[in-house]
């Protein structure tokens, strides 16, 4: 299913950006997947869950939160689970 979205940004973000709709739909799908893990980063901060809740919650790539989590220097607790694929 398919939704269409309708915003208004200033020119100077589209400055050198081709306005073709695979690059918008693009863009738009890289700051919409930044936005969930910084979303999922700050509800495990939070407390709100453990890191598997989360990612659960809000369908993102354990590996991918567990990574994104690293490089801001938060160390997620492990699980034998957890280990297990991160070694896969």
């Amino acid at each position: 299913m398919e939704y269409t979205v309708a915003i208004h940004v200033p020119r100077e973000w589209l400055k050198d950006v081709p306005e073709e709709e695979s690059t918008l739909r693009q863009i738009f799908k890289l700051g919409l997947d930044q936005y969930k893990v910084e979303r999922a980063l700050a509800l495990y901060r939070s407390g709100a869950g453990s890191l598997g809740y989360i990612v659960e919650q809000l369908r993102l790539p354990k590996a991918q939160l567990i990574e994104a989590a690293r490089r801001r220097g938060i160390e997620p607790d492990f699980s034998v689970e957890t280990m297990r694929e991160e070694l896969a």
